[in-house]
């Protein structure tokens, strides 16, 4: 006859099964802090570790690298500042300098002096 099994009585007859033994077995472990790692679980492991580990040191040689052009960057965006504002100032100088008058000026000491006369064009035909 057809028996109507309760879930209490199949708790009782259940034999567990192996995937279930190892999942307690590791929360188990994980419960008593015991952490200890299978030689041969390394082993195995170890070529993924080591490509994990050269990307790791990659990614950090990167963004320390992007700093270094970051403050770089900023360091010449400064020089160039500076060297703009020398340049406007040491333009603006020698216009200053150039000037009939400041020209005169710094003349009068030599004994040069200004022309009252404009010049004059001289031309040649030649025959």
């Amino acid at each position: 006859m057809n028996n109507i099994i309760t879930e209490e009585q199949n708790k009782g007859n259940a034999i567990p099964d192996l995937e279930t033994k190892n999942f307690t077995d590791r929360v188990r472990k994980l419960a008593d802090y015991d952490f200890r790692i299978n030689p041969n679980f390394l082993r195995k492991q170890a070529p993924f570790l080591a490509y994990v580990f050269f990307w790791v040191m990659l990614f950090i040689y990167s963004s320390h690298r992007a700093e270094k052009l970051i403050r770089e960057t900023d360091k010449l965006n400064k020089e160039v500042k500076d060297l703009r504002s020398e340049y406007i100032s040491v333009s603006s100088e020698l216009m200053r300098a150039s000037k009939q008058s400041a020209v005169a000026k710094k003349l009068q000491t030599t004994g040069i002096k200004e022309l009252k006369t404009p010049p004059q064009k001289i031309t040649y035909s030649g025959n």
